[in-house]
């Protein structure tokens, strides 16, 4: 099992501990467990939980799992699992509801549309800005806003301890070619107080 399929285990294997009542933090905590019990020698990014309205939130630096942020009967939950095997990354992020708010189960599906439409377009693109131009009219035909505070929908992998050599996929990069490299696609979209975002890597 590699980094990227131990990510997707741990993201399925956590939701049976996503009961309402427990918080951000201590679900954090779980998931992190799960990772390193299936294998993970270290996470290359900390845990990201957000429920509710935290869900606009992409990065930690925004936002830490807190205790204080309890899962309610009726939520929305972001998730985003970074674990490091053989000292490679894996990448991988699902937006889950609980209960039944229409508001929400709509919000995730189209999440999960534009992800999966804009991974299927990456295959094809020949630059970052192709990719980008691509997701950027998905998510404004939708009526969605991307929230990523960098403006990308989503980043080189770069593997080994090598965080400051991630190239972004935002317009900044538009003419870096996307051909020979591995990609976490992760377009993060949200519409009033609540975001949603689902993420996997793609080898080019």
């Amino acid at each position: 099992m590699d980094a990227q399929e131990l990510a997707i285990l741990a993201c399925q294997k956590s939701k049976e501990f996503l009961k309402p009542g427990i918080s951000e933090k201590a679900f954090a905590a779980k998931c992190e467990e799960i990772m390193y019990s299936l294998g993970a020698e270290a996470l290359w990014y900390p845990m990201l939980v957000n429920f509710h309205k935290n869900t606009i939130y992409c990065t930690r630096g925004n936002h830490l799992p807190a205790e204080d942020a309890i899962l309610r009967e009726t939520d929305i939950v972001l998730v985003d699992f970074s674990p490091m095997k053989n000292g490679l990354w894996g990448d991988y992020s699902e937006t889950l509801a609980v209960g039944h708010d229409p508001l929400f189960h709509c919000l995730i599906t189209d999440a999960r549309h534009i992800f999966e439409l804009t991974y299927a377009y990456a295959k094809h693109s020949e630059t970052i800005g192709e990719l980008f131009r691509f997701c950027e009219q998905l998510i404004q035909a939708k009526g969605y806003k991307l929230l990523d505070p960098n403006g990308n929908i989503g980043h080189s992998i770069e593997d080994y301890d090598n965080q400051d050599k991630r190239i972004y996929i935002s317009p900044d990069h538009e003419s870096i070619r996307l051909k020979g490299k591995r990609w976490a696609i992760e377009p993060h979209i949200g519409i009033g107080n609540y975001g949603a975002k689902f993420e996997n890597v793609i080898e080019l």
